[in-house]
Formats: structure tokens, sequence, C-alpha cells
């Protein structure tokens, strides 16, 4: 009514007047629309300086960043109290919104492989500032459920609603996602904290406890980052890269490996995999105070974050180039580019080679490929004498195809660098392994075995290793495996525990990976790892400690984490 009047008096003015009058209608509108925004603006940037206070830019100022990801927030919300329902449209902006701000912003320490903290955070926190809009009814976790029922495979999407869910103490409906998002990538570091937050009764205690591999091991992996572990998975983050760093110097003591070695020391051990690290998962560390090695002692009591030893354990893994494809492994053959053959030919000459002519260990070659698939690491092996790599030993691994008479005879220096030459089968029959080892050929791997022991036997070479990764198609194989590697005289058997780096799709890995709890034929696994046959002293069960209680009651493994160097020998 009183709308209606003010507009009749309105059309009663002569027109100057309701010119004038239009014009400061106008601008007292845009006035207070813009203070809306400006309020919605700053109510905005307040929530995500919040959520993003333990991140850093990876370029620019953080207040540019800030406020760019407000806008982020503001123009979802706006898109949510558009639509009548929860549609495609907005939950595609969401994810495209997290990309968004995984592209602006880094974890403030260390940043995983896998990483995807920034992304379940920034979803998150959209989530909970769209939950305004009518449509979500004011609640984030109908903001993050819609997501995942558009998105049921994004892993940060399973995450952000898993710790929402976690947050408001509802642990049994957060569990399955977190799980799911293991199975999908089993290294992912958040994940694997969730993970630890659903049941904190089953933690570890690693306040006194010790371990050695950050001070004396080196690991590279794809395209050339290094680790300070044994396994990549097991200490997910780079500590620099042998192709771009200007020695090994700058990888072995970097920043990244002395802040990793400081986590050691505090016993906060935030940058190892709880789920992965066999150690961990076993319950098996030594204490501080059980370590008696005069190197470990001074790097215990000195709290050294920087090593002026070389490392004792150098694998190399970084050439991915295999002739086999094994499902366990990759999907396709791979063969490394000219232009990663000639960085890597660098890498070699700068870094590697030196590092190497140094060392009193081992250097493992190669986890990553097939070591005379590679042109580079063949180039490696062939440099390798004892008169330049005095105290070196080498553990090759390899999967057999290649190794025929004439290619030893292009080595002739090799065989007496060998600590340890180890086979990769998983099969103990022809069937079984043409399958998990494709193309591989059983008969050109037996007859290349028969050579390998017949090397052993006349002392040609050291030691003799046959492996087995355990998965649903090969594990009731493993006493006939152990008699293939009993009738060849191997010295040892190395089992592995199957593990989806990304190349399962994860209802694949789940029907694939035996060493699940969960798998239908889990208990007749582990009927056959107690048999009197697998009791066998060569046999290495170091990746299964953590599915047998009678290991972790036994001191099978801890010996080796107390002193430098044992491992591996």
């Amino acid at each position: 009514m009183i709308g209606s009047l003010h507009r009749t008096a309105v059309r009663l003015l002569p027109p100057p007047a309701r010119t004038f009058i239009g014009r400061v209608t106008r601008r007292v509108r845009y006035e207070a629309a813009a203070t809306m925004a400006a309020l919605r603006g700053r109510v905005a940037l307040a929530q995500m300086q919040a959520a993003f206070a333990q991140f850093e830019p990876t370029s620019g100022t953080r207040t540019a960043v800030m406020r760019s990801l407000s806008i982020q927030a503001v123009q979802l919300l706006r898109l949510a109290r558009s639509r009548a329902t929860a549609d495609r449209p907005f939950f595609q902006a969401l994810l495209a919104a997290g990309e968004y701000a995984n592209g602006l912003l880094r974890p403030a320490t260390l940043q995983s492989y896998v990483d995807v903290s920034v992304r379940v955070v920034a979803l998150r926190a959209l989530a909970g500032y769209a939950a305004a809009a009518p449509v979500f009814a004011g609640d984030a976790a109908n903001v993050t459920a819609g997501l995942l029922r558009h998105a049921p495979d994004d892993r940060a999407a399973l995450l952000a609603h898993a710790e929402l869910l976690l947050d408001r103490g509802m642990p049994n409906e957060a569990a399955p996602l977190v799980r799911r998002a293991l199975r999908m990538q089993a290294v992912c570091q958040t994940a694997q904290h969730m993970l630890a937050r659903i049941d904190p009764g089953s933690g570890y205690d690693l306040t006194d406890k010790f371990c050695h591999m950050p001070f004396t091991h080196l690991s590279t992996s794809y395209k050339g980052d290094a680790f300070a572990c044994c396994c990549s998975a097991w200490v997910p983050y780079a500590i620099g890269s042998v192709i771009d760093a200007p020695s090994a110097e700058a990888v072995w003591n970097s920043e990244a490996a002395m802040e990793i070695r400081r986590s050691i020391h505090d016993g906060d051990f935030r940058y190892c995999s709880r789920t992965l690290c066999s150690y961990i998962a076993a319950h098996m560390l030594p204490k501080k105070s059980e370590i008696t090695d005069p190197d470990l002692r001074r790097y215990i009591d000195e709290r050294s974050t920087v090593v002026i030893d070389s490392p004792t354990m150098v694998q190399l893994n970084h050439d991915p180039s295999c002739n086999l494809a094994c499902p366990s492994c990759r999907p396709d053959i791979v063969t490394a580019s000219p232009d990663e053959q000639r960085s890597y030919v660098a890498a070699a000459e700068r870094v590697l080679l030196p590092l190497l002519s140094g060392m009193d260990g081992t250097t493992y070659i190669s986890g990553g490929g097939e070591a005379f698939a590679s042109a580079h690491y063949r180039k490696i092996l062939s440099s390798l004498n004892r008169r330049d790599y005095p105290r070196l030993n080498v553990f090759l691994i390899t999967n057999g195809q290649l190794l025929t008479a004439r290619r030893w005879a292009e080595f002739p220096e090799l065989p007496q660098m060998i600590g340890i030459l180890s086979i990769s089968i998983d099969a103990a029959r022809p069937a079984t392994y043409e399958r998990l080892r494709r193309p591989g050929k059983w008969n050109v791997l037996m007859e290349n075995l028969e050579l390998m022991a017949r090397m052993r036997a006349e002392g040609t070479i050291r030691r003799l290793q046959i492996n087995f990764v355990v998965q649903a198609d090969n594990f009731r194989e493993l006493p006939d495996f152990i008699a293939l590697g009993t009738r060849l005289g191997v010295d040892s058997f190395w089992l592995q525990r199957l593990t989806n780096y990304g190349s399962f799709h994860e209802e694949v890995f789940a029907q694939t990976d035996v060493t699940s709890p969960m798998h239908p034929e889990h208990a007749e696994l582990l009927a056959i790892l107690r048999q009197p046959l697998m009791q066998d002293p060569r046999i290495d069960m170091e990746m299964l400690m953590p599915l047998l209680p009678e290991i972790l009651q036994s001191e099978v493994a801890s010996p080796g984490l107390r002193a430098r160097g044992s491992v591996w020998k």
C-alpha cells in the first residue's frame, strides 16, 4: 500500500523531480547491494582464512589468494540460491573450485606425491559456506553428501564428507568412505590420518621409537624424485630430485630430508605411513634406548638432521622402462623417451655414480622397472667394478627374461659386484606366470633361472633370491614356489604384499588383494602362511608381518632396525 502511494506521488511530480528521485533510488539500491556483497565477502574471506590457515600460497600473496577463494565461495552460494534443487551445475562448480584452490595452495610443511589435503579442505570450506542456500537447509553435510552422489569416485569428495562426519562424532559412518579412499590410493596420507581418528585405540605410540631409514636410505622413484626411506610409499614425501639436483649432497641433506629426520627424533613420525610401513603396522620399531649401533647412537644423542655419512642403501627405481606389463604394476609396457634417457644419463654422471663411489653399502637396481630393459641402468651396471667402487654391493632385482648367457657376457665385471641377485616370478606354474607377468614366457624364465642357479652353485654370484607378490591369482602356489626355489638352491625367498599405487581400479584391487582381512579367501592365505613349509628361515615375510600375530610377538624384524646398514645384507 505504501509502495503504491509512493509510486503515485512520484508520478504527480514534475519530470525533473521524477528524474532526480529515480537517480537517488537507484543509487541507494546499488549501495545497499554493494554493502550486502561486501558483508558476504568479508564473511567468506574470514571463513577461507580460517580454513586454509595450515597452507601457504604456491605463488603471490596470501591476501590475494584468500580474496580469490572468497569470491569463489560467494559465487557458489549465489549459484546454489538460484537452484530449486541441488543439481549437476552446482556440484561441477564446487569440484572446479576445489581444483582451483589446489592450484593456489600447498601444505606449509611437506607435500606427498598423492596429496589431496588442499582439495579436501577446500571442498569442506566451500560446502560450509554454500550450505546457507535454502536448497541445503544450512547443513554442510547435505552439500558433501550431494557431491558424493555426483562424483562417487572422487577421493577428495569421499574424504571431505568423511571428515565432516568424523567431526560430528560419526566414525562408523565415516569409516567405509575412508577405507574406500585407501583402496583407491593406498599411499593417501589424508585418508590414513582419518583412519587413525576412527580407531584411536589401534594407534601405535611412536614417541620413544626410532627408525634408521631416513638416516641410512635413499631411494629414487618415478621421474627422479628421491625419498628418505627404502620405499616411497612408506614415506611419500620427496626430499629432492636426482634429475634436477646439482649434487648428491643437495638431495641427501636437503631441507625436506632434515625435516623428516626431525620427525623421527621428535617421535611424531608425521611423514611415515601408518598403514603401509611394515614396521609401524606391525608395531616392531625399536626404542631409542635399544639402539647400540655407534653411528645411529650418535645421530640420536646429537639429534642429527644433517648426516655427513653416505647412505648405506641407495635404491634406484626412477626409470620405469620394462619389457613386461605385470597387472600388479602397470597396464602397458613402458619405455623411457629419448629426452628422459638423456636426463637420466646426466643424473648418473652428476649425482648417482659419485654417490655410489663413496658408499660402504648396497645399491638396489631396480624396483621401478627392468634393469636390463633400461639403457640407463645398463650403463650404470656396466660402470660398476671393484676398483672404483670397492665397498659397494649390488642388490639386482630383475624379471629374468633378458638375462641370457649372452647378456651376462656383456657385463663381465658385474657378477663380482652382486651381493643379491633377485628374480621376480610371482608364480610356480606356467599358466599363472604368463598371466601375471605378461608377455613373459615360462620356458625362457626357467632356462635363464637354471643358468643363474649354476652361477650361484659355482660361486660366480654370492646370493640368489626369488620373489613373489602375493595376490588372489597365485597365493595357493606359495608351497610350490618354495619347492621350486629349493630345487634351484636359492638362498632366500621374498614375499611381497600387493599394493595399489593407482594402477588398479578399487573394485579390481579389492578382488585381487588377498592379504586384506576383508577378502573372502584371506583365511585360506593365512592357513598357507602358517604351514610348516612356510617357516623356512630363508623366507622373508617382512611385508606380511602385520598379517600374522605370531610374527608380531617375535623379534624377527626388530634387529634389522637397530644397526646401520644391517638391512638388505
